[in-house]
């Protein structure tokens, strides 16, 4: 079965926010992307405006959200696809809601992003930033 995730690129000029993974089973001790799994009942939009709400406190409208990249994903234990949105928040101010799953958060240059990032979502990143839509990960 292959799951279906949406990501955002939340970014301020030449900048992304990535989370720093701790306690957790997928990215432990790397950085990443804020986002997670769309539940049974609600689209890619809405999944990706509740997430940004759980973890960064931040009210996003689900139709801010402008789909941006799809990678397909096949890791050692799990296969997924993840839509990759992007928001600019400018003048917004994030605050670590989820302490427990992320223990830094930091903007990052998009050209000069840190080594210990999850690659997909470092692939994602160099892909969105060269408007590529889709990309396969793992394969």
């Amino acid at each position: 079965m292959v799951n279906l995730f949406a990501i955002a690129l939340l970014y301020v000029g030449d900048t992304v926010l990535l989370l720093h993974r701790h306690n957790t089973d997928f990215g432990n001790g790397l950085f990443g992307l804020p986002g997670g799994k769309v539940e049974q009942g609600e689209t890619a939009r809405q999944a990706i405006s509740r997430e940004i709400e759980e973890e960064l406190g931040l009210h996003i409208p689900a139709s801010t959200f402008e789909l941006v990249h799809t990678f397909h994903r096949k890791g050692t234990e799990t296969e997924f696809v993840a839509l990759c949105f992007k928001a600019d928040i400018t003048g917004l101010h994030p605050v670590n809601n989820e302490p427990e799953k992320h223990d830094d958060m930091a903007f990052f240059n998009i050209s000069k992003l840190p080594e210990n990032i999850i690659p997909a979502h470092a692939q994602a990143i160099k892909a969105i930033a060269q408007n590529i839509n889709y990309s396969e990960h793992g394969w």
